[in-house]
């Protein structure tokens, strides 16, 4: 029998850059819109405005907990890998259609028609029927979960849509 000793795999440690400035810019950021969250957050019914607090003060606390440690400490990150920046902006893009359309076309088909546009965004293998029915599927299933959510249990009016309203 012959022992032999394979050589360990090198990994090599990925080059780190400072984020003190951007967590700092972003625990800002989202301080201010989980504050403003709250606020806009008291005219709604007490059933309506539990989830939107409940989000808002935690993202709140995770915001000052980043602020606080963008101040004490150096954080550090990998740096960032090359990404395709058509992607990115189409990302937001579609988040801005999206809340713009919530008013003309209701909660339903403009969540519907966003979550078709992120999914070929952000889609990079080929596509199967298995796979375009399982996806169709989960997005039913995701976007009937937040309808159910909101609008019947929390009971928080989801936009219907003026287009709808005019049929």
């Amino acid at each position: 029998m012959k022992l032999t000793i394979e050589p360990k795999p090198t990994i090599e440690p990925t080059e780190r850059v400072a984020s003190r400035g951007s967590d700092a810019c972003l625990a800002a950021t989202t301080l201010v819109l989980s504050l403003g969250a709250l606020w806009f957050s008291g005219d709604m019914s007490i059933m309506a405005s539990v989830f939107p607090r409940t989000i808002a003060a935690l993202v709140a606390v995770f915001s000052v907990a980043l602020l606080l440690r963008s101040l004490l400490m150096r954080p550090t990150r990998p740096r960032p890998e090359p990404g395709s920046v058509a992607r990115r902006l189409g990302l937001i893009a579609v988040l801005l259609v999206w809340s713009l359309a919530l008013k003309w076309l209701g909660f339903l088909a403009s969540s519907l028609l966003s979550a078709v546009c992120l999914i070929m965004l952000s889609h990079y293998h080929a596509w199967t029927p298995k796979r375009i029915a399982g996806y169709a599927l989960v997005l039913l299933l995701i976007i009937g979960l937040f309808y159910g959510l909101f609008a019947i249990l929390l009971n928080v009016p989801l936009p219907v849509g003026l287009l709808w309203r005019a049929l």
